[in-house]
C-alpha cells in the first residue's frame, strides 16, 4: 500500500491539507469554538464543551504519522496557515470502502472549500489505496450545504443509511473515468 502524503495541496483556493499534530491544539480549539453553534446541529462529536484536553486528546488519536489509512484526520489549512477545517479518511464501512468526512469552519463556508479538499481526498484515497475502491460522503438530508459537496464531484447518490443519513458514493472506476 502506498503511504498517504502528511501534507496535500489543493490545487484551488491556496490550501492545503496537513495531517493534525499536537502543536494545531489551540488553532484547531479556536477554529471549533467559532464553529460550535454549526457544528453541534450535525455533528455529533460536537455536543461536549470542547476543551484543549479533548482537542489533544483526538490530536493524538488521529496521530501525525504519514501510512496507512485507518482513522486519518487532516487539518485544512489556509496559505497563512489559519484552521478552516478538518477532514478525514475513515475506514469504518467496511473492506475496500474509505468515508471522506468533513466540517469547514463557520465564516468560510460558501467558498468551495469542502468540494476542493473532497476533490484532493477522493484523488488521494485512490491513488494511496490500491485495495479502495469505493469512496464515500455521508451527511444528514437536512445538512444542504454539506450534501451539495458529493454531486459536484461526481459522487451518486447510494441508499439511505441509519438515521437517515446520504450515502454518497464513487467508484474507482467511475472517478477514472473521463468526466
Amino acid at each position: 500500500m502506498s503511504r498517504v502524503p502528511v501534507e496535500i495541496p489543493v490545487p484551488v483556493h491556496g490550501l492545503v491539507l496537513r495531517r493534525w499534530a499536537l502543536a494545531d491544539a489551540e488553532p484547531l480549539l479556536a477554529a471549533i469554538e467559532h464553529s460550535l453553534p454549526a457544528l453541534r446541529e450535525w455533528m455529533p462529536w460536537a455536543s461536549v464543551q470542547p476543551t484543549l484536553e479533548s482537542v489533544r486528546a483526538f490530536l493524538e488519536r488521529s496521530g501525525s504519522e504519514a501510512g496507512s489509512v485507518v482513522e486519518m484526520g487532516f487539518g485544512l489549512f489556509e496559505a497563512d496557515g489559519e484552521v478552516v477545517g478538518g477532514f478525514g479518511l475513515h475506514r469504518r464501512r467496511g473492506p475496500g470502502i474509505l468515508e471522506i468526512g468533513y466540517w469547514v469552519r463557520s465564516d468560510r463556508t460558501g467558498r468551495g472549500y469542502a468540494t476542493s479538499a473532497a476533490r484532493t481526498l477522493t484523488d488521494t484515497g485512490f491513488d494511496c489505496c490500491p485495495d479502495v475502491d469505493r469512496i464515500e460522503i455521508r451527511c444528514h438530508p437536512a445538512n444542504l450545504a454539506s450534501a451539495a459537496v458529493p454531486p459536484k464531484l461526481g459522487y451518486r447518490l447510494d441508499t439511505s443509511g441509519t438515521g437517515g443519513d446520504l450515502i454518497w458514493a464513487v467508484t474507482r472506476a467511475d472517478w477514472r473515468s473521463p468526466r
